[in-house]
């Protein structure tokens, strides 16, 4: 008997086991989680799902208000602290919204809504769900972007504007048409008709069929006169536009008697109607067209990335062969090729083709920083020993060119970066100064530690930039010299490479120049939370 109670209880419990991790998958999968929150114990119960929400593993299903409050979004604190409150209203609930910090880093919107339970012994609990409204909160941030764009074309048109909605209620309208009519912001979602009749023109407003244009002339209270088109949306509103004929209207009460004037008139009311109803036309089509211009422009940038993914594929591979045999070649490590001028060539060859494999990887890494997929993988690093690596790098470079390198950095302190991007900046400046320096000149590389960052400054005494391209330098693809003149090869990504990767990091760059005496450029990065 003792047997079959125990294997009984072991089954139940087993069940109970799975139907809660049916209940969490179901939550899981509704993008909602369960809130407990035990008021005398000042402890709040999160199930599984509440923790997937946010990214973070399951330390324990009980919380302190305070480590929920460390999660929450600095403006959204009291929002936790308003559901705390709610045993003490008279509704017993809750309804809030607040963000609380992803494990990514982002902002996860929550909307808690529940009520409080009361246990008997056990004291009161808030009880309730959370759902993740994320999607919801960026979706409505999209369509206020789309909205405030509307609003600025609608206002830029020369034109007064009214769009109804298909009850007849005001949706929106710019200043012409409410000056013509006396709208104030109050007004908004009133229906037309009020709005009609306390204007004064009453049954004289036109109304559009199903697929027709309706165009009237109103003759306002106040003496001014509108020719209004109007022309049925396909949400079953009306799109109103009306362009202020007042002086029209004179010259033809003044010209009755003229009919050469009165031709003219009326030719120009005719010219008038036919652009009123193409700009109607127009601005009905403007909000539908948004939604299909934002995802050609999506597919055109995915399309883009995809391009510069095979290029690199497809530009690299045979270009890695191509250095490797000429630098075989050049060296004759299986024996020498025959005439001088073969060596010559591959020795060429080997330049061209490590000199287009730089180029690949700059504007390769340039568009990855501007589509936002360039990520850095900072640590504590000593930037002198990033410097003697680059130092080591172009030495070989300035001694061919006859320049001299002068390290003279004092004592850093080390910085939060990124090696590879740091040492990739440092290349780009060291090589241009050896580049624009002529034979016998100087490079001089310093730095000092100042209100939390290091600078580093490059300083040669090359041909330097004239003032009038110093605002040029710095942007993609960007070279003082012109393609036709210039002396020294190069795509003009280096700078504006080297600038996004200080930017990146949260420093600056800037460029000091005089022509004929030489140039500075300097960087920061940030230091070490410990230096």
């Amino acid at each position: 008997m003792l047997v079959r109670l125990r294997e009984s209880k072991i089954d139940a419990e087993a069940a109970l086991v799975e139907n809660q991790h049916r209940f969490d998958m179901a939550f899981a999968g509704a993008r909602c989680g369960i809130w407990d929150w035990d008021v005398s114990e000042n402890r709040v119960y999160w199930s599984s799902a509440m923790f997937d929400m946010v990214g973070l593993k399951q330390p324990s299903k009980r919380l302190l208000p305070s480590e929920i409050k460390a999660m929450a979004h600095p403006e959204d604190v009291e929002a936790i602290d308003e559901i705390a409150k709610a045993a003490n209203r008279a509704s017993r609930s809750y309804d809030t919204t607040f963000r609380l910090r992803h494990a990514d880093g982002s902002w996860v919107w929550m909307h808690a809504k529940g009520q409080v339970w009361s246990g008997g012994r056990a004291g009161d609990r808030l009880v309730g769900i959370t759902i993740d409204i994320t999607e919801q909160k960026l979706a409505e941030e999209r369509v206020s972007e789309a909205n405030e764009r509307l609003r600025d074309a609608i206002e830029s048109v020369g034109e007064a504007f009214v769009l109804w909605d298909a009850e007849g209620k005001l949706v929106t309208a710019n200043s012409k048409f409410a000056e013509f009519l006396n709208i104030t912001a109050a007004d908004e979602g009133a229906a037309r008709n009020d709005i009609m009749a306390r204007a004064g023109i009453g049954d004289a407003w036109p109304v559009a069929g199903e697929s027709e244009t309706e165009v009237s002339e109103i003759h306002l209270p106040n003496g001014r006169w509108l020719q209004i088109s109007e022309r049925r949306t396909k949400s079953g509103g009306h799109v109103n536009v009306g362009t202020d004929i007042t002086a029209i209207k004179e010259q033809e009460a003044a010209l009755t008697d003229n009919k050469v004037a009165l031709e003219k008139t009326v030719h120009d009311l005719e010219a008038s109607r036919r652009k009123l109803q193409e700009q109607a036309r127009q601005l009905v089509d403007l909000a539908e067209k948004y939604a299909s211009e934002k995802t050609r422009a999506e597919t055109a940038n995915r399309s883009k990335s995809e391009f510069l993914a095979n290029m690199s594929h497809e530009l690299r591979t045979p270009l890695n062969a191509i250095i490797g045999f000429s630098e075989i070649m050049g060296s004759g490590l299986f024996g020498e090729l025959g005439s001088p001028k073969y060596k010559e060539y591959a020795t060429d060859i080997h330049a061209s083709g490590t000199h287009l494999l730089e180029l690949i990887n700059d504007i390769l890494d340039m568009s990855k920083i501007e589509a936002g997929r360039m990520t850095l993988e900072t640590q504590a690093l000593e930037i002198s020993e990033v410097v003697e690596e680059s130092l080591r790098l172009v030495s070989g470079r300035a001694e061919m060119a006859s320049v001299t390198i002068e390290n003279e950095l004092p004592e850093l302190p080390t910085v939060n970066a990124d090696k590879r991007a740091v040492k990739q900046v440092l290349l780009n400046l060291l090589s241009n100064a050896v580049k624009f320096t002529p034979a016998g000149g100087a490079i001089h590389l310093k730095g000092e530690a100042k209100d939390g960052f290091v600078t580093i400054a490059v300083e040669d005494s090359g041909i330097g930039i004239p003032a009038s391209a110093l605002p040029k330098i710095g942007r993609p693809f960007e070279q003082v010299e012109s393609q036709h003149s210039k002396k020294h090869k190069g795509t003009g990504l280096g700078l504006a490479l080297s600038r996004s990767l200080v930017e990146l990091h949260g420093g600056t760059l800037s460029i000091e120049s005089t022509e004929g005496v030489g140039t500075t450029v300097s960087f920061t990065l940030p230091l070490a939370q410990d230096a």
